[in-house]
């Protein structure tokens, strides 16, 4: 069941923006129990890579463990998986072994999120954190693109309240209804960030994308 939210609207649009950059055969590590963005890649092979079996997964591993060759792929894509990571550090250095020289990733970061999959929800990210992480484990970095602003930081922390205060996604007639209201107040927050460039919304951040070149 889909209920609107400003993050997963953004990071679609966000990840759509930057999809150029991967290509070849790429690896989606923590790919999850949907392919949210498979259709945005125009590549020769996607293998998608988690640490739970399910129907929408091609191989069973660990971003601190990825089972794979060295250089094995052109193109990686990680999306919203380190705030579930113990060891960052180790998952960007496996990322950077798999990875062709001269390939590029894709990773997309929280830095306001509720708490989810829990107990493994460890870190929030700033933009400094992450280019530190993956710098440091010889990744040059090419883009670092922030989501949403102060006005949709409220509304997505306001509607997720919602959706986990009445368990939403377990009642499809008024998730329906309230995906609709959802939408038109994200909407409007989302507006109301495009039209305030001023530097104290930009403090805010429903999180990011970067992408990295080996």
């Amino acid at each position: 069941m889909y209920i609107f939210q400003p993050d997963r609207y953004l990071l679609k649009q966000q990840v759509k923006k930057y999809s150029h950059y991967i290509k070849g055969k790429v690896l989606d590590v923590g790919a999850g129990k949907f392919s949210r963005y498979r259709s945005l890649f125009a590549c020769d092979k996607y293998i998608k890579m988690d640490v739970e079996k399910s129907n929408n997964i091609d191989v069973l591993g660990s971003a601190e463990n990825i089972p794979f060759d060295n250089e094995t792929f052109d193109s990686i894509v990680c999306t919203q998986v380190f705030e579930h990571l113990k060891v960052p550090n180790k998952a960007a250095r496996e990322i950077h072994r798999v990875l062709k020289k001269d390939g590029y990733c894709l990773i997309t970061v929280p830095q306001i999120n509720e708490l989810h999959e829990e107990p493994n929800d460890y870190f929030r990210y700033t933009n400094f954190g992450i280019a530190e992480i993956f710098q440091r484990n010889g990744f040059q970095l090419i883009k670092c693109d922030q989501r949403g602003g102060f006005f949709t930081a409220i509304s997505q922390m306001q509607i997720r309240y919602l959706i986990d205060k009445f368990d939403l996604y377990k009642k499809s007639l008024i998730s329906r209804i309230f995906s609709k209201l959802a939408r038109l107040y994200g909407g409007l927050m989302i507006w109301l960030d495009k039209i305030d460039q001023s530097k104290a919304n930009k403090k805010h951040a429903l999180g990011w994308l970067f992408i990295f070149k080996k």
